[in-house]
């Protein structure tokens, strides 16, 4: 609002206020009808005109009820007046109007001013805002400036730390570097020692003639020796990067020409002694080719002189009857010529016997073992026609199952898990066999002299459970055979007889294990003969599958081998009942047998992955001539009769074994002193 518009309001609240003054005035002075009450006087009041006063607006409110100055109420009447009542309340009515309107129009004035006061204060803020705007602006400049000169400063010593952790990271990654050079280069020195060791101490090894073919050989290995030494030197005094690459390289290529020159020592060794078995073999067929004529000479030597023997009692029984002696004279004569003549005659049968027996050892069994297989089943026998009437008595049918009983469930729980767990399960076996009592699932008791014939019975039927335990779980799991073979080893330490009825029950499923390859009988029929080679019939008479078989086969030949090289407990006696020249005697007597398809390779090959380890630490150079001349002699032969897959893997093993001048022990064998 503006200052004219308060001025012209101000002149019309003083227009009023007069307006009013004069109602005032004439309201009192004038007079109207008559009311209730007496008459009264009239009020007469006096009025200076010339006095009429205008009051200001402020005080219009608090001047109303007070009575103008010059005005003298003149009271004519002692009653009071209606009009000069109806005055005062029109008076006090205009009064309290009054009020109203100046409160209202002081209110709107206040709002006026302070609208005004608010217009001017956004104003001001306004500006401010723009000032703090503007200063903003130019601090923002400023900071900005100085942000980027501080981020400009801390990029470039970040940049500097980068590069400096840069380098000392290059620093140790070089150091490294030269670390795993080192470390890899004498690990491939290492190996390249342990090699050049071998393939020296194999030189020594050789005579003199095979030195001399292999000193080609032997002068490449000094000069890779050097060179290995000149690397070495290198490494160790010099600091360039590429040579420190490169060494490793380099030290792996010497390794890789140390085995190359291994496996050419090793082909030319084979070849050497190729040759020499070649050669000695030549030799051998000469000499025997010498012996034989030798025999035939003598042979026919000998049949001369038996013809001239027979030629002289022939004249002389002529002249004896030319004679014509007397009957009681010639009767002497003739009784003494007649033995003379009949032993000539004997001789040649006896002879062409010795020659048969002579073929079938050869060519069947040798006679050394085939002697010791008859020792080995003459006491089987008799210990099977001993029990007999144990066996057939049905009064000890309840005894008989409580000693099958008391034999089969510890024989069954033999494993390697824990000593513990394999001597509690052999002092069961064993307390029963030394005569202790031992509670059946009846309640009752039972000892092994109830009946004079259980011992051998149960030796028997422990025996026949071990060679059992072949078909079940050896086959499927190898590492088992050396448990069960430490505990048959314990047996056979204590029990002598219990190891050569084992062995017997062994040679009845695998006669191949003497060896012996038994010949076809002219009655026999295809199947009654496989079945004396260890074929088994089912209850249909339905022949065993070749692969099952050979499967079961493999099991037997393994739980052997586990018997020869496993030791027994530590108990008093001899170290090993069945020890490792065994297994030599029957490698070196199956190569001069007969071969037969997939059998042979297989037996062959399953005792020299078990037993291969143990001949090789025990005989040595000699063992090696036996694999070559197996490779070089044996093989050839069993082509002519097999060629299957069992005389592949055969070959193949041959080769490895060979060509790395080594044999992995078997896995599971028990460490010594195991329980």
């Amino acid at each position: 609002m503006s200052v004219d518009d308060l001025v012209r309001d101000q002149a019309r609240l003083l227009n009023m206020q007069s307006v009013l003054q004069h109602a005032a005035i004439a309201s009192i002075t004038c007079t109207g009808p008559r009311s209730l009450g007496p008459d009264r006087k009239p009020l007469r009041l006096e009025i200076k005109q010339d006095v009429l006063p205008v009051l200001p607006v402020h005080k219009v409110v608090t001047e109303v009820d007070k009575t103008p100055p010059g005005i003298e109420l003149i009271e004519t009447s002692v009653f009071p007046n209606a009009n000069i009542i109806n005055a005062s309340i029109v008076k006090r009515e205009l009064a309290e109007e009054c009020k109203r309107s100046v409160k209202l129009q002081l209110q709107e004035i206040k709002e006026r001013q302070q609208s005004a006061l608010n217009g001017q204060h956004a104003l001001q803020r306004q500006a401010e805002q723009n000032q703090f705007y503007a200063n903003s602006r130019v601090q923002r400049k400023e900071n900005d400036k100085l942000l980027q000169q501080q981020a400009e400063q801390l990029a470039k010593s970040e940049l500097e730390a980068q590069q400096r952790e840069q380098q000392a990271l290059l620093k140790r990654n070089n150091q490294k570097l030269l670390l795993l050079t080192i470390e890899a280069v004498s690990c491939c020195h290492s190996r390249f020692c342990g090699k050049y060791e071998k393939v020296a101490q194999l030189l020594l090894t050789l005579d003199t003639e095979s030195v001399q073919a292999c000193a080609a050989i032997n002068q490449e290995l000094r000069e890779l020796a050097q060179q290995f030494d000149q690397l070495v030197g290198k490494l160790k005094c010099g600091t360039s990067e590429a040579l420190e690459l490169n060494s490793i390289f380099t030290a792996e290529q010497y390794c890789q020409k140390l085995d190359k020159l291994e496996v050419k020592l090793h082909q030319q060794l084979t070849e050497q002694e190729q040759q020499q078995l070649i050669k000695a073999k030549q030799q051998a067929e000469e000499k025997e080719k010498e012996r034989l004529l030798l025999l035939e000479q003598q042979r026919q030597k000998k049949q001369e002189e038996q013809q001239q023997q027979e030629q002289k009692h022939q004249k002389e029984l002529e002249a004896l009857l030319k004679a014509a002696p007397k009957p009681e004279e010639a009767q002497q004569p003739a009784e003494t010529s007649t033995p003379s003549a009949a032993a000539p005659a004997a001789a040649p049968p006896t002879a062409a016997t010795a020659t048969a027996t002579s073929g079938i050892s050869t060519s069947y069994v040798h006679p050394t073992r085939l002697a010791f297989y008859n020792e080995i089943n003459a006491l089987y026998q008799s210990k099977v026609d001993a029990v007999k009437p144990l066996q057939t008595d049905e009064a000890w049918k309840k005894y008989r199952t409580n000693c099958q009983r008391t034999i089969n469930v510890p024989l069954n729980a033999i494993t390697a898990s824990s000593p513990q767990h394999l001597t509690t399960n052999f002092d069961k076996l064993y307390n029963f066999f030394a005569g202790q009592p031992v509670r059946t699932m009846d309640g009752s008791n039972i000892t092994i002299n109830d009946h004079p014939l259980a011992r051998d019975y149960c030796i028997l039927l422990m025996a026949k459970k071990f060679v059992s335990q072949t078909d079940t779980a050896i086959s499927s799991n190898p590492q088992a055979a050396f448990p069960f073979a430490s505990v048959i080893n314990t047996f056979w330490k204590l029990l002598p007889d219990f190891g050569k009825i084992f062995l017997a029950y062994m040679y009845k499923e695998s006669p191949y294990l003497v060896p012996y390859v038994i010949p076809q009988q002219p009655d026999q029929t295809p199947e009654q003969y496989l079945k004396t080679m260890g074929y088994r019939l089912s209850e249909n008479n339905e022949l065993e599958k070749p692969d099952m078989f050979l499967k079961r086969q493999t099991g037997i030949a393994r739980l052997y081998a586990a018997v020869i090289m496993t030791p027994s407990r530590k108990i008093d006696g001899p170290a090993q009942c069945f020890g490792l020249d065994e297994a030599w005697r029957w490698l070196t007597h199956i190569t001069f047998v007969k071969p037969l398809p997939d059998i042979c390779a297989t037996m062959i090959m399953e005792m020299l992955q078990t037993l291969g380890f143990e001949l090789w630490r025990a005989y040595g150079t000699n063992f090696l001539k036996l694999l070559v001349y197996i490779q070089t002699v044996y093989i050839p032969q069993l082509a002519a009769y097999d060629e299957g897959g069992p005389k592949t893997r055969l070959e193949m093993l041959l080769s490895k074994f060979l060509r790395e001048r080594q044999i992995p022990q078997a896995v599971g064998v028990l460490p010594p002193g195991f329980w």
